[in-house]
């Protein structure tokens, strides 16, 4: 049955006259459905036809006024690919109708065995078999786009024999001339780094041992001058019938450069890790040292002087009320000392009484004995429902911050702004104090505590300051 929807239209190429009545008769005889029926004595007045009618088949008799032999096919053929041509053909021409199938015509009929069932049967198979070489041009074509867009290298293994066909990718990514590129599959696994060769091999066969139809890994591979580089390679293995694998089709990727972020990702990882335990070290050293200090030079001497008090009570009773009073104040003075020493070192309760609440507490302790005026801004009710570690963080860059304000900029006024914007959390620590210049100061171990918190968070800071401008400390966490 015709898979034709539609009336056949049909050119009929024909010089001699009686030989296309002669057609036409056994086209009636065949009882197709046909629509219009052409006519050309020239090749000439053919090329017109097919471009005025586009017919659905066209029947070519090679020796015309105008052309002959395969010339005729050829120039036909190069304007009508899409449309099938069958040859018509004398005895004497049965070689070159030969010729012009292995040229692209769907079939050829000799004119002395022409009747209406070989004609149904010539038109049937011909325009079916054009149908299927158009699926597969389309195909062949739509591959080679494929290949062409991607900057893999493809490659086709044939098991059975071991060759391997390559695309242009393995001279444009891997450098090889086409003259040094072997179908052999030895070569391929030569380039294969040797530490990665015996590893790629045995997934490879397991994958086909166990049946399965994908197979992917990760390996260096050798470019042609010498330079290994990374490839992400994957494969599809084709299988027979009986489940047997008999091919295998891949694309190799080069991930040189992805691995290289990689790695450099990974080494300031470690380098960030380092620093962070190097500060953390400092900074820990250096609470000590205050610590000491403060015990020692502030606590200590309060407390001697109101030991010193109770032993001059214990020997002289006329002033024993008087130094008891003194002993009394030293003590009290000693313990004041000690709470505000321990709040700096004891992590507030930010789960009871919120970011906002620590941050005036901390405030209203460092500022007893200063004349800096620090003013808060925090409103955004997003920033109490960051986790407690988050605000915990936040107190300390905080803190750090305004100790370094007290110690170093001389600073009359600071300003504390907290807001969130976009799931990141912004904190703005702004002082009119003596500034300094970015490009010289050297890093001190408050302000590498303060970096170290905020890498850790992933976060980002910046440090705008000049000299005589005062100091804006930006930090950005997400939230």
């Amino acid at each position: 049955m015709l898979a034709a929807s539609h009336p056949l239209n049909i050119l009929v190429v024909e010089d001699t006259e009686s030989d296309f009545v002669l057609f036409c008769e056994y086209l009636k005889l065949s009882k197709l459905s046909t629509g219009n029926i052409y006519h050309a004595e020239q090749l000439g007045d053919a090329l017109l036809l097919v471009h005025e009618h586009q017919p659905d088949l066209i029947f070519l008799d090679l020796s015309l006024p105008d052309s002959d032999g395969i010339n005729s096919f050829e120039r036909l053929n190069a304007e009508a690919r899409h449309i099938p041509i069958v040859v018509l053909s004398g005895l004497l021409d049965r070689q070159v109708a030969l010729h012009s199938i292995s040229l692209g015509a769907q079939d050829y009929l000799m004119k002395d065995e022409l009747d209406e069932k070989v004609l149904i049967k010539t038109i049937q198979y011909s325009i079916e078999r054009k149908k299927i070489l158009q699926k597969v041009v389309e195909n062949f074509e739509r591959y080679n786009t494929l290949i062409k867009a991607t900057s893999d290298t493809i490659w086709d293994w044939d098991l059975r024999t071991n060759d391997v066909l390559w695309n242009e990718g393995i001279s444009s990514i891997f450098g090889f001339p086409s003259t040094a590129v072997q179908n052999a599959i030895e070569w391929h696994h030569q380039n294969i780094h040797p530490d990665d060769r015996e590893r790629i091999l045995q997934t490879i066969e397991e994958c086909m041992r166990e049946g399965r139809d994908h197979w992917q890994e990760e390996y260096r591979y050798r470019s042609a001058n010498g330079v290994y580089k990374f490839v992400y390679d994957r494969g599809y293995i084709l299988k027979t019938e009986h489940n047997k694998p008999y091919r295998i089709l891949g694309a190799m990727m080069d991930i040189t450069e992805r691995k290289k972020m990689q790695e450099e990702r990974v080494r300031n990882q470690i380098e960030t890790q380092k620093l962070i335990t190097q500060v953390t070290i400092q900074t820990q050293e250096q609470e000590r040292r205050e610590i000491g200090r403060e015990l020692h030079d502030n606590i200590n001497q309060i407390l001697a002087t109101a030991k010193l008090c109770v032993d001059m009570a214990l020997h002289e009773e006329e002033h024993r009320k008087e130094l008891l009073s003194k002993s009394y104040e030293n003590i009290t003075k000693a313990i004041n000392e000690i709470r505000v020493l321990s709040k700096t070192l004891v992590p507030p309760s930010l789960g009871d009484i919120g970011l906002k609440e620590a941050l005036l507490e901390l405030i209203e302790n460092l500022t007893i004995s200063t004349d800096l005026t620090i003013r808060i801004k925090a409103s955004d009710h997003q920033i109490e429902e960051m986790s407690n570690n988050k605000k915990l963080i936040m107190y300390r860059i905080v803190q750090e911050q305004l100790n370094n304000i007290l110690k170093h900029s001389n600073a009359t006024e600071a300003l504390i702004e907290l807001k969130t914007m976009r799931s990141w959390v912004h904190l703005y620590i702004k002082d009119n104090g003596i500034g300094f210049d970015t490009r010289k100061k050297n890093r001190g171990i408050g302000l590498n505590n303060i970096i170290s918190r905020v890498e850790m968070q992933d976060g980002k800071m910046e440090i705008i300051s000049s000299p005589g401008k005062g100091c804006l400390l930006k930090i950005e966490i997400p939230g």
